[in-house]
């Protein structure tokens, strides 16, 4: 009797032991891992879970756990930071490690208990129905922003399709392989005997896999030339190494100024024709609207420096702060800035935060209470016409396509990584941004203080990449590309989501009428 409890009671959890473990290996494709192989087992323990919870409120709780594993395990990073920047210790770290982590799984949550509903109201397929179920997780906001297709970066020749269908599409033609992939598998656990439909099924899906490696190849070395040919423009990126701490003392702005200058001098030895700071690297206050910079001892030139130099500041306003970008010219004029479009949620901003007092967003970030962008200003030197995404935006498609609509031809990112000193985040920052040079077709240059500086080429390929947490100048050479807009830059996840959707309505059809007349097909 105690043998046939204990049995019932596997079988009753095993799916949820799937869902947790299949979130947590998922996790291990980041770095320091980059175990690669990790996304589609990871989605496939997912599917298998999910097939087995027909219900809404079952899938979502084993979505919900999957996603939670996948959290904790790839933002295990988040104690050490509260640790260290707040007074919270390491309990309240804990607790917000494990709050954010479960906190992001809900749109993995939502999303699969919408499928479910509709699953089981269409008898979608496995495959079809989890494909749809990820893209639209994938979709959903949150804190730190991430899909399955970015966790797969490393290797380039997977994400070729992102310029047609974007990181998202990728990442749900990974999931509908991984799905085919699971079919023996989640016959197995149900106890049913294996079946040529089943093995079918996983062929399919080891195909589906294939293709999209084998159309990543094709296109690596149709655009190869293209990248070789293209026009270019010698960059200096500056990795300041200033510490979290240090940036906000009013009395190390005078040291900072002066350690970005002497890595400037050094750039423009090495003869480049820009260089760039990294988010916010300018140390003191400057009014949002100026201009020209001020003279004498706070100007970024000065001592041998004759720029232009492109670098982040935030710009005050009488309402409240930009976290911006501007380049200065030879001449001390200052180009149109470019704000930061999205606010990192609760870091930098509210939601409603543009119609709250200043004094209660200041409690959520310490610069002052920080203002979105609106526009997109391009800034230019010689050729190049760049467009600049603040921070974390390299890691959001929204934010590449807003600026891939006005045709730059690279793509700049300033970021502040001192926060994560010592923990894998800004290698996975670099690993999410990778998508957005496919997407745009535009190559990504990152100046990241305390970070990773890298040259991303419109390939996906990282052909350089520099030091972590010297002090030091990155100097590359990216192409400035012309090409069109790509389909991604034109429509976004639309032509995905209508493909999806336009299966699923079909295939539904074709199930009410084959049930209409007696007809019962399986399931693939």
């Amino acid at each position: 009797m105690k043998r046939r409890l204990a049995g019932a009671a596997w079988r009753e959890r095993r799916y949820s032991y799937l869902a947790l473990g299949g979130g947590a290996v998922m996790a291990l494709a980041g770095p320091p891992t980059d175990l690669l192989v990790a996304v589609p087992v990871g989605l496939m323990a997912l599917a298998v879970a999910l097939e087995a919870a027909p219900r809404p409120r079952r899938a979502a709780w084993l979505a919900w756990l999957w996603a939670t594993a996948a959290g904790l395990v790839g933002l295990r990073f988040v104690p050490s930071v509260v640790e260290l920047f707040t007074p919270l210790g390491l309990a309240g770290g804990l607790a917000g490690w494990a709050a954010l982590a479960s906190a992001q799984a809900l749109a993995w949550a939502a999303a699969a208990w919408l499928l479910a509903a509709w699953r089981e109201r269409w008898a979608l397929p496995t495959w079809l129905a989890f494909a749809l179920m990820v893209l639209l997780a994938s979709s959903l906001p949150g804190v730190f922003v991430w899909t399955p297709a970015g966790l797969l970066a490393l290797r380039p020749s997977l994400l070729q399709l992102a310029e047609l269908i974007g990181e998202r599409g990728v990442s749900a033609v990974v999931a509908a392989a991984a799905a085919l992939l699971g079919r023996p598998l989640a016959r197995w656990l149900a106890g049913r005997p294996q079946s040529r439909r089943g093995w079918a099924s996983a062929l399919v899906g080891c195909s589906l896999g294939g293709g999209l490696e084998g159309h990543g190849r094709w296109r690596l070395e149709q655009l190869e030339p293209a990248w070789v040919a293209a026009p270019r423009l010698r960059i200096g990126l500056v990795q300041g190494a200033v510490e979290a701490k240090l940036r906000w003392e009013p009395s190390a702005r005078e040291q900072v100024l002066r350690r970005l200058r002497t890595l400037t001098l050094e750039a423009e030895r090495a003869g480049v024709a820009l260089t760039v700071w990294p988010e916010a690297a300018y140390p003191y206050p400057l009014p949002y609207a100026e201009r020209r910079l001020p003279p004498g001892r706070r100007s970024v030139l000065g001592q041998g420096v004759r720029g232009p130099v492109l670098f982040g500041y935030l710009g005050s306003t009488p309402v409240g702060s930009y976290n911006a970008a501007t380049l200065v010219t030879p001449s001390g004029l200052l180009q149109p800035p470019q704000a930061k479009l999205e606010l990192l949620l609760f870091g930098e901003t509210l939601p409603f935060g543009a119609w709250l007092p200043v004094q209660v967003r200041n409690v959520f970030y310490r610069a002052g209470g920080l203002l979105p962008g609106e526009t997109v200003e391009l800034l230019s030197e010689q050729a190049a016409r760049m467009g600049v995404l603040n921070c974390y935006e390299d890691t959001l498609p929204s934010v590449g396509r807003r600026l891939a609509a006005h045709a730059p031809n690279l793509l700049v990112n300033l970021t502040n990584d001192a926060w994560f000193v010592g923990t894998q985040e800004p290698e996975l920052h670099l690993r999410l941004s990778i998508p957005r040079a496919i997407e745009t077709r535009r190559d990504l240059v990152r100046a990241v203080n305390l970070g990773v500086p890298a040259h991303v080429d419109f390939l996906g390929r990282v052909q350089a990449r520099g030091a972590a947490h010297r002090r030091d100048v990155l100097v590359v050479s990216p192409a400035l590309n012309e090409t069109s807009p790509t389909l991604y830059t034109r429509a976004g996840d639309v032509p995905t989501w209508s493909a999806l959707l336009l299966l699923a309505l079909g295939h539904g059809l074709h199930r009410r009428r084959q049930r209409a007349h007696g007809i019962t097909a399986p399931d693939l």
